[in-house]
């Protein structure tokens, strides 16, 4: 390969860097426009970055890499509750060799949407056990069989939908009531838990900004399904 010819590959990688670098930074600007504005729309608070946030909640995707961040930070009330959204990012340091046994290494971002509601005006400082419903695979069922972690309830459709983890498998059973089940299933690509006082929901990458209402909605129906006994057995003021 000539070196006039390397110049100019060289050149044109280069170049492709370059446009990639700037339609980001125009990406992430108009991604926190949109924050803003939509918070400006409601009534909420909006910050760029308030990485304080990394550190409030447990289990995967908090607590891993390194370099974690929490920005594009949403507040206010929805539907009477406290909540929260933000994009999470942490970082990990990816390792390669190639054929000829050279080894580089690069930093790997790893994306998060997070929203969630906050329960504590109906909890107190009694937080709920830790309940995860996630959409489940044959693999992933077929695993939680075997190490005896997916919980079964009654409906075969919500076993085969959902993998449910739980702490307390009593609590796991009285919160998925049968018409929580079939509001879920509506669903059934939508994760969430319950973080002690937190009800979260975890999408993978960016999600979209007007996405952010619809997510919380989704959250406010599954706590407004909740039974009253369940409230007054956790927490300590009733709903």
């Amino acid at each position: 390969m000539s070196g006039g010819l390397v110049f100019v590959l060289f050149g044109a990688f280069f170049a492709l860097v370059v446009v990639l670098i700037v339609v980001g930074v125009i990406q992430a600007k108009k991604r926190r426009e949109a924050f803003g504005l939509l918070a400006s729309q409601r009534g909420w608070t909006y910050v760029e970055r308030d990485d304080d946030w990394v550190e409030v909640f447990d289990g995967a995707p908090f607590g891993q890499g390194h370099n974690r961040k929490a920005t594009n930070v949403l507040s206010g009330q929805y539907d009477g509750r406290p909540f929260i959204a933000f994009d999470y990012v942490y970082y990990t340091t990816e390792t390669s060799t190639d054929s000829e046994g050279r080894t580089t290494t690069r930093e790997q971002s790893h994306n998060f949407g997070i929203v969630g509601l906050d329960l504590v005006g109906q909890l107190g400082n009694h937080p709920f056990p830790s309940l995860t419903v996630s959409p489940e695979g044959v693999f992933g069922r077929m695993i939680g069989r075997l190490t005896n972690r997916d919980i079964e309830l009654e409906s075969e459709d919500f076993n085969r939908a959902f993998t449910v983890t739980c702490e307390e498998r009593k609590f796991a059973s009285d919160v998925l009531h049968p018409r929580m089940m079939e509001y879920l299933l509506q669903r059934p690509k939508v994760q969430f838990r319950f973080d002690r006082r937190w009800i979260l929901n975890v999408e993978t990458g960016s999600p979209k900004v007007e996405e952010v209402e619809s997510r919380l909605q989704y959250l406010d129906g599954i706590v407004d399904q909740v039974p009253a006994f369940v409230w007054q057995e956790y927490g300590e003021v009733k709903p």
